[in-house]
């Protein structure tokens, strides 16, 4: 065959031709049960009909009653026209690593095109027993996905659905943790007690406990505790009066007292009287009449006479006065010194009394740094736990003491900081949602660190730990927030290159270097802790040890045009790698992505 050129690169050829690779949907309602009267659509008319649809989502994504009306005036008679239809929005919904809309806008396209055609209803309904019956084999990512769809539909549907897949004795695993993954988003559409009143008796082990503030906190029976809470105040709130009970606690002095010096030497002002004039009496005198001020000047003659003749007498009997007072003093000094001890023992008295009556006995031996930390976080959490206003607000007025209780040395920081982060996940443990609302805050106001939580938030064991929603939220937050900074500073040194300034372009590259340095340290963390997880289950529990494995490649498979190079080289940057093969080959298959 003789070879031939088509005189165009391919990096030409992606820029003026829209390519897109050929995906079909799952086909969820078209595989199974007998074929409509005139047969079953073509492949090839099923991949133009999904091109179309896929065509008009981009198109009118802003506007999802738009999106609908064009979608169904697609102008294809078919009888497999809606269930293509469907398959193609439930298809892009779960699409991996993540769809081109946020999942909510294909939920309420779903629901649009169902308030517009009423029998797609019984369509979306049986793509749903669909998906249910294959939960099994289901991705993490697309599991998460199908069960907050499944929460939207529920609330939608005046919590009408088949449970038929959820009761019984039949129930697989994968299916619990999906049905209940779905309740604890659907508790976030409603609440607690309208679950339990709308939703069937036979799902109501599903349903997730009421979000509420955790009760029963060994913290809480300390005395400290309770006197923490009269000072850690919304109102009002005063910081000093907060570290100063959190240093008596610890049995340290603040700073000024020790700074403090005691001083007899007198005041240039002591003991002379301050003379004020008013105004009025002033620019009354001014404007006197002649005779008062002539009289004036006499009677201040005549007292300058006199105060001469006074003074001539007083130098007479200077040195005697003089040789008096110098005498006096050297025997007062002695009583002046020990009166001036006594009297500041007595100034000192009233304030240990003060302070032993508005603080309590202070403890017999002095508390830890982290032990007054935790009752401290535990007051905050106590006392903002109503609404996340309320805890915004106190941490307004309330923050900068875990910052100041906060050690200077790195590592002590950093347990410091895990402790607080600790308190937050024992507090609000029965709502995942008050959850992340407080450790985003925390993360915000710099009062802990995206180390301090990762590493504590891993470290949970169990369904509660790895499996958890709120502690995968959190973690795909504090994620997404270190590759948003770095962008921000890629977008800052291009601009800074296209306008030529030197100083601001040296200032955004050493930004830079550190936002890659530290996005490297994050997710280096973040797979050493999922690593560890797989290794510590072991063959305990087979679930649980998928599912960590699922979530290593869903992490890796969401971000890995931003950190290629810590997924090319996991074997040597990331601990356990080495000796996992089931992790190895799980990196090795997303360095080809």
């Amino acid at each position: 065959m003789p070879e031939f050129s088509l005189g165009i690169k391919a990096e030409e050829l992606k820029k003026t031709v829209r390519l897109q690779v050929p995906l079909m949907s799952s086909q969820l309602l078209t595989s199974a049960g007998e074929a409509p009267e005139g047969g079953r659509m073509s492949k090839q008319d099923r991949w133009v009909l999904e091109d179309y649809i896929l065509l008009t989502i981009e198109m009118f994504g802003k506007d999802v009653e738009k999106c609908s009306e064009q979608i169904l005036r697609i102008p294809v008679l078919h009888s497999d026209f809606e269930a293509v239809a469907v398959e193609t929005i439930f298809s892009q919904m779960l699409r991996l690593p993540s769809p081109p809309h946020l999942p909510l806008f294909y939920l309420r396209l779903l629901e649009a095109i169902a308030e517009k055609q009423v029998t797609t209803k019984k369509l979306i309904e049986e793509a749903y027993q669909a998906l249910f019956e294959h939960s099994a084999v289901l991705d993490e990512e697309s599991l998460d996905v199908l069960a907050e769809a499944f929460a939207y539909h529920l609330v939608h549907s005046t919590y009408q659905a088949d449970w038929k897949h959820f009761t019984g004795e039949s129930v697989s695993v994968q299916g619990q943790r999906f049905i209940r993954r779905a309740m604890e988003r659907l508790q976030r559409l409603s609440f607690h007690q309208n679950l339990i009143h709308r939703l069937p008796e036979a799902v109501h082990v599903y349903v997730p406990a009421e979000p509420v503030a955790a009760s029963g906190l060994p913290v809480v029976s300390r005395p400290e505790f309770g006197r923490m809470i009269g000072f850690v105040r919304i109102k009002d709130a005063n910081e000093n009066k907060v570290m100063e009970y959190c240093n008596w606690l610890m049995h340290l002095q603040p700073k000024e007292e020790q700074s403090e010096q005691p001083s007899t030497a007198a005041k240039p002002s002591e003991g002379v009287a301050e003379v004020t004039v008013n105004d009025d009496d002033a620019n009354e005198a001014a404007g006197g009449d002649e005779t008062d001020a002539k009289r004036r000047k006499l009677n201040d003659g005549s007292k300058d006479a006199a105060s001469k003749q006074e003074a001539g007498k007083a130098e007479e009997a200077e040195p005697s006065v003089k040789q008096e007072e110098k005498e006096e003093g050297q025997g007062d000094e002695a009583k002046g010194t020990s009166a001036d001890s006594s009297s500041k023992e007595a100034a000192d008295a009233p304030g240990r009394a003060a302070s032993s009556e508005e603080f309590g006995p202070a403890p017999a031996q002095p508390l830890p740094l982290e032990e007054v930390a935790e009752i401290v976080a535990f007051a905050m959490l106590q006392q903002g736990h109503r609404t996340p206003t309320h805890m915004s607000k106190l941490l307004d007025g309330n923050q900068k003491v875990l910052i100041r209780l906060r050690p200077q040395d790195e590592e002590k920081a950093h347990s410091f900081a895990k402790r607080i982060v600790r308190c937050v996940l024992d507090f609000w443990r029965a709502s995942a949602q008050r959850l992340e609302i407080v450790m985003d805050m925390l993360l915000h106001r710099a009062v802990v660190t995206p180390r301090a939580v990762v590493e504590t938030a891993l470290a949970e064991k169990g369904p509660q730990g790895c499996d958890s929603m709120a502690v995968w939220n959190i973690i795909n937050s504090v994620a997404r927030k270190s590759l948003e900074r770095s962008q921000a500073v890629r977008v800052e040194l291009a601009l800074a290159k296209k306008l030529g300034k030197e100083d601001s372009l040296e200032k955004s590259r050493a930004q830079l270097d550190e936002a890659v340095h530290e996005n490297a340290e994050l997710f280096t963390l973040i797979f050493t802790g999922l690593v560890k997880n797989y290794q510590d289950i072991g063959d305990k529990d087979a679930t649980l040890r998928n599912i960590t494995l699922q979530r290593i490649s869903a992490i890796g498979r969401k971000y890995v045009a931003f950190i290629r190079p810590l997924v090319v080289a996991a074997e040597s940057r990331i601990p356990g790698v080495a000796n996992c093969p089931e992790v190895a080959a799980v990196f090795s298959t997303l360095s080809t992505l």
